[in-house]
C-alpha cells in the first residue's frame, strides 16, 4: 500500500462520484451518514454531496493508494453543529470507502494526517460524532486518545429504533 492524502478541488465533480458511491454502500452507509427519519436512509447523489461540500468552509481530502481513491476525510472549522462551542475546534469525519482497505491500518494513518492538518490550521481541539451502535469506531477513537463528553439521544434511526450520537473530543 502507498497511502497518501490529497485535498480535492471542490469545483470538480469527479471526487464526488467516489464519495457518493461510498455514502450509498449498504455495508457502511449507516455508519458514515445520519439517517434522520424513520425507515430506510435515502441514497445521496454526487450533485447533492457536491453542493453540500461547497457550503461554507470545509476541507475534503481523498485517501489514496497511489493514484486510486479509497476513501475520504474532511475538516470543518468551528461549524455550528459542534456540541462544545470552543473557538478553534475542528469537526472531522473519515470514511475508508473501499472494503479491501478496512481493518488494514488506513484509518490510523488517516487520523494521524487529520490531527496534523488540524494543528497546521491552528486548531486546538477536535470534535467528532460517532453513532452509539458503531462500537468498532468508538473503540478505535478511544484507543487513539479521544474521550466521550456528550450524548445526543434519539439522533439517528437505525435498525428500527432511534439511537444516540456520541460526541468525542481530543485536545491537540
Amino acid at each position: 500500500m502507498n497511502i497518501n492524502f490529497k485535498e480535492i478541488d471542490k469545483t470538480q465533480m469527479e471526487p464526488f462520484e467516489y464519495i457518493a458511491k461510498w455514502n450509498n454502500d449498504p455495508e457502511i452507509k449507516y455508519f458514515i451518514g445520519a439517517n434522520l427519519s424513520e425507515g430506510e436512509m435515502p441514497d445521496r447523489t454526487k450533485e447533492e454531496l457536491y453542493e453540500n461540500a461547497n457550503k461554507g468552509p470545509k476541507r475534503i481530502y481523498m485517501i489514496m493508494d497511489g493514484d486510486n481513491p479509497i476513501g475520504e476525510l474532511s475538516i470543518m472549522i468551528d461549524p455550528d453543529h459542534v456540541h462544545k462551542k470552543e473557538k478553534n475546534t475542528g469537526w472531522i469525519s473519515i470514511c475508508v470507502g473501499e472494503k479491501a482497505y478496512r481493518g488494514k491500518g488506513v484509518a490510523s494513518l488517516a487520523m494521524d494526517f487529520l490531527e496534523e492538518e488540524c494543528r497546521r490550521l491552528g486548531l486546538h481541539r477536535i470534535e467528532l460524532g460517532v453513532f452509539e451502535y458503531n462500537k468498532r469506531a468508538r473503540a478505535f477513537y478511544e484507543k487513539i486518545g479521544y474521550s466521550t463528553f456528550a450524548r445526543k439521544e434519539n439522533f439517528v434511526y437505525y435498525n428500527g429504533e432511534w439511537r444516540a450520537d456520541i460526541r468525542m473530543e481530543k485536545y491537540l
